[in-house]
């Protein structure tokens, strides 16, 4: 396990640099989902929960072979052989054992293993098979306290004021443990509003996640806290899930199978955000490193896994690393991943903090991917509920997952990607990207306008190809008036204008803005064919052809 936190109560950790391979961990793959697959076929909604489900229906992603769960039958010919199952994969149709047979020796015991691979990689290089807008809330002013400076850095405070803290968007964070996050105060409203909406530990395969170590403590408060006038956080209204998938003394692969365990509960569940605070390049002796070549996004099982939860349409906000002062230096898994947000460290001013690890991936890509204040971060402490400052990409990571939150429940229409793509663009750097700042320090109401502005191209889009699900006319045939209601409507009309058949222009007028119903007076008309024209915001405009009497 790797904290990327730095400095201050017992989270400065000590970095493998041994190399070796665990003779008795592996990955087991399977051909196929076994003779269980038709039945889930026929049952689809036991692949997911309610939420889950409702979550992949809302954004248009279909369920497919990767959500059936691994074989039941193939496992339990493994488990007859005495063969340890550690954790099941259906994303990757697999599941992690401790053995020393060979590949043929399993195969023997159960003919569908199609393949095996050391603990935490994958196949380098391989690439994945398959790769109406809510009414606006009141405005809401919190009184930050401690948290002013860092809140402000990305301007969330305006996403605030507009109303959206995170509302109804559901975060999975994985971490070391969330020690006494239910008795501290800056958590009470979780509880309070039934906000927590499950728990897990991964490591000890029991729920009991408050008597571990406090780092989830601290990288939660940094947007799910809210003690108002002494420190909240930037998606302060979340709900969450906390998985433990993390221990604190030792730096092991069987983290990585953990957090793919983790990944695939919380999509279950109907994750809209996994907050990950974690990352892995150096292993403890006898575990294996990876190299930097190994940070292309497809070899660590880590970086696979969060694609594929990407894929599903789960937003997944990670750490850059706190390598930037040693030897390794680069970025470290998941960061590598194409579809994940990578969060790099900045200080008070706005510089990149000495610690933050930078990119490129060894495949090019530019990452970090944003910044965010990680030096001398304010965070609640875990052992008195006050308020402390910490270092570290641990710190500055979760900021930003608030901001996504806050963006995605103020457009709840838009992917994963697409809020992504406008936190990019909102970036201080984003008209020139580096492998040091990546896109630079986000501004949380600029990526708002962005997304507003794909909410109104996409809505106009479909009010063109299905004008009467935003528009009743009627009669028609019409004889003396013609009226328009608007049934539901983002974009304003700015015009509407009548032609005759042949394309004369018969008369204009703009619309007041709040008008959602229009007379046009027709009684004038000699009988006939006519087309009526309105004019969108953005230049677009619905056609309606009606008959006069």
């Amino acid at each position: 396990m790797r904290h990327l936190g730095t400095f201050g109560l017992a989270f400065l950790l000590l970095l493998g640099g041994f190399s070796g391979l665990s003779a008795q961990a592996y990955w087991v793959f399977f051909e196929d989902k076994g003779p269980e697959k038709d039945w889930y076929v026929s049952h689809p909604d036991h692949l997911l929960s309610p939420q889950g489900l409702q979550r992949r229906q809302q954004r248009g992603i279909p369920l497919d072979e990767r959500d059936v769960p691994v074989s039941t039958t193939y496992l339990a010919q493994l488990r007859a052989a005495n063969i340890e199952i550690r954790h099941t994969s259906k994303w990757l149709n697999a599941a992690s054992i401790v053995s020393d047979l060979s590949l043929a020796e399993l195969r023997a015991i159960c003919p569908a293993v199609r393949d095996m691979r050391p603990l935490g990689r994958f196949v380098r290089h391989q690439v994945p098979t398959d790769a109406t807008p809510t009414p606006t809330p009141p405005p809401t002013t919190f009184d930050y306290g401690a948290t002013q400076n860092q809140i402000e850095m990305l301007n969330v405070d305006c996403l605030h004021e507009r109303g959206f803290a995170g509302k109804d968007i559901l975060v999975a964070i994985f971490d070391s443990g969330f020690l006494n996050m239910d008795t501290i105060t800056a958590f009470d409203s979780l509880w309070l509003n039934n906000r927590v909406k499950g728990v897990y530990d991964f490591v000890d395969k029991d729920t009991l996640v408050f008597e571990e170590d406090g780092h989830g403590t601290m990288v939660t408060s940094c947007f799910a806290g809210n003690d108002p006038g002494v420190y909240v956080g930037s998606g302060p209204r979340v709900d969450v899930l906390l998985a433990r998938t993390e221990t604190v003394f030792e730096e092991v692969h069987q983290e990585e199978d953990n957090w793919m365990a983790a990944v695939e509960w919380a999509d279950s569940l109907g994750a809209d955000i996994i907050q990950n605070s974690l990352g892995y390049s150096r292993f403890d002796p006898g575990e294996g490193d990876y190299t930097y070549a190994d940070m292309d996004g497809n070899t660590t099982i880590i970086s696979r896994a969060a694609d594929i939860a990407a894929s599903k349409g789960i937003l997944v906000v990670t750490s850059a690393g706190n390598e930037g002062n040693g030897n390794w230096h680069y970025i470290i898994a998941p960061c590598d991943a194409d579809s994940v947000l990578c969060v790099g460290a900045v200080t008070s001013f706005q510089f990149r903090s000495s610690f933050s690890s930078v990119g490129p991936s060894s495949d090019g890509q530019i990452k970090p991917d944003v910044m965010a204040l990680g030096s001398g971060a304010r965070v609640i402490n875990p052992f008195n509920g006050g308020v402390a400052n910490q270092s570290g990409t641990s710190f500055a990571t979760p900021l930003v997952t608030g901001l996504v939150a806050s963006l995605m429940e103020a457009h709840p229409l838009r992917s994963n990607m697409e809020v992504i793509q406008a936190v990019r663009e909102s970036g201080d750097r984003a008209m020139s990207p580096d492998t040091a700042y990546g896109y630079g320090i986000p501004d949380a109401c600029v990526a708002d306008s962005i997304l507003a502005e794909m909410d109104s191209l996409a809505t106009n889009a479909d009010i063109q190809l299905n004008p009467d699900k935003y528009f009743n006319f009627y009669p028609n045939p019409v004889q003396d008036q013609l009226v328009i209601e608007v049934q539901s409507l983002t974009s304003p009309v700015e015009r509407v204008s009548m032609y005759a058949v042949d394309g004369t222009l018969i008369s204009s007028f703009a619309p007041q803005e709040d008008d959602d119903r229009w007379i046009l007076e027709t009684s004038h008309l000699s009988p006939g064919i006519y087309l009526l024209k309105l004019h969108l915001f953005g230049n677009p405009f619905v056609s309606h052809r009606f008959v006069k009497q």
